[in-house]
Parts: C-alpha cells; structure tokens; sequence
C-alpha cells in the first residue's frame, strides 16, 4: 500500500460535521495537500477567511462542491 499522499483530496462533505478551518486543520496534520471544499462551507466562513485558511495551510483546491445530486423529472 502507498503512503504517498499527494494525489489525495479531501471531499469535505465527507466531514459536514466539522467547520472548514477544521477541515483544513485535520487536512494539514494529516498531510493531505488537496481539499474539494462545499460552497455552503465556504459562505459559513466567509470567502476572505476561507482563501486566507486554504492559503495559509499550503492546501491547493481540487474543486469548489455547489450541491448535492439534483433529480430531473425527465432524464
């Protein structure tokens, strides 16, 4: 099993429960390098903090979550 983290991102809705600056934390001591942050997270934070935290933690987004699944009366 790799120990290489690098391609590894942290879909943060994974951990809903916790608050960004957590997520970033937990992604920073785990050495998670990647994180797919929520929207809803980010406006909970603020855009400002929330580029300030993803900054200061060396933490590069791999993509900005909108929503979840979406169903469509007709496909």
């Amino acid at each position: 099993m790799s120990t290489d983290l690098s391609r590894l991102s942290l879909n943060q809705i994974t951990v809903d429960h916790v608050s960004l600056e957590e997520a970033v934390e937990a992604c920073a001591a785990a050495g998670i390098t990647w994180i797919a942050p929520w929207r809803h997270k980010v406006a909970e934070t603020g855009l400002v903090r929330s580029a300030r935290l993803l900054h200061d933690a060396r933490l590069r987004v791999s993509s900005l979550c909108r929503g979840g699944f979406f169903p469509a009366a007709q496909s």
